[in-house]
């Protein structure tokens, strides 16, 4: 298949190019095979395909690579691509993160090793992150929508290590019902502050009617609205030059998002207890609705 068709049928599925250099690495493997298939199949018409066709772009990427080397393991496409394959986006995600911050390189070798991949050397054992305190285990969950979803994650803000909520959207591209593709390599992300935790936590105990946060992101050209609509809460992800992200969430999914939010703030707080934070919520909501 002609390099041109594969970056256009690439460009149309919204997926990173991919050089010469990159797809040689395919070249006579039922890998390569199986990504030209998927190509056809998603020029015809059969989106779907664009999981696994996103799966193997993200898998050539030069960083993985040489994270993957970097932490002393042997590079193996295969398996690379198969775990992408069988994880989504959250696998490439996952090595992407070593570099992050210390406590992430544990967690990606232990991620590289239920993948398969082999250490350098016999006898070798893995690089160990650097001595500083490991996070908690990565945890997310996904609150679906008719045209788009949410993913709530925790996490800890890079500038004063404090742990917090990271809220992330993505559209639908594609599927019937029963199985909806969504596009979460080009999601819209916005890491709450603590400050913004404790009011989206007032938020979705019903104290406050709305809110809006400006300024998410490193060009501060993010925004999130949330609004209590009696039935259902309503979140939206906007950035600038793109179409913002809606979604309902229904209360049962807010349960998740209060129960979250608690267990970020208190390890912020080990001193205090739930009480104490819901007390505190009550208060600030109480002074700022009047």
């Amino acid at each position: 298949m002609k390099l041109s068709i594969i970056l256009e049928t690439l460009a149309a599925a919204r997926l990173p190019s991919v050089t010469s250099k990159q797809l040689k690495q395919l070249v006579g493997t039922a890998e390569g095979k199986a990504f030209a298939n998927d190509l056809r199949w998603y020029a015809a018409g059969e989106t779907r395909r664009r999981e696994h066709l996103a799966a193997v772009v993200h898998a050539l990427a030069p960083g993985v690579r040489r994270t993957v080397e970097q932490l002393g393991f042997r590079f193996d496409l295969s398996a690379i691509i198969a775990a992408a394959k069988l994880d989504g986006s959250a696998g490439i995600d996952t090595i992407k993160a070593a570099n992050a911050n210390p406590g992430n390189r544990a967690r990606v070798v232990v991620y590289l090793q239920g993948a398969g991949l082999q250490l350098m050397s016999k006898g070798a054992t893995a690089a160990p992150a650097p001595v500083a305190p490991v996070e908690p285990p990565y945890y997310s969950f996904k609150i679906f929508g008719a045209s788009a979803a949410l993913c709530i994650a925790e996490a800890i803000t890079k500038a004063d290590r404090r742990h917090t909520i990271n809220i992330e959207g993505a559209v639908v591209l594609a599927g019937d019902s029963a199985r909806k593709v969504f596009d979460w390599p080009n999601k819209i992300v916005v890491q709450l502050t603590v400050q913004e935790a404790y009011q989206v936590l007032a938020l979705l105990e019903n104290k406050t009617k709305s809110l809006r946060f400006d300024g998410h992101g490193r060009e501060h050209d993010k925004s999130l609205q949330m609004e209590f609509q009696d039935s259902h809460y309503f979140f939206r992800l906007i950035q600038r030059g793109r179409a913002a992200i809606s979604v309902p969430v229904r209360p049962v999914d807010a349960i998740s998002m209060v129960s979250l939010l608690y267990k970020q703030l208190l390890l912020n707080e080990p001193h205090l207890r739930i009480d104490d934070i819901h007390s505190m919520v009550e208060r600030m909501a109480s002074m700022t609705c009047r």
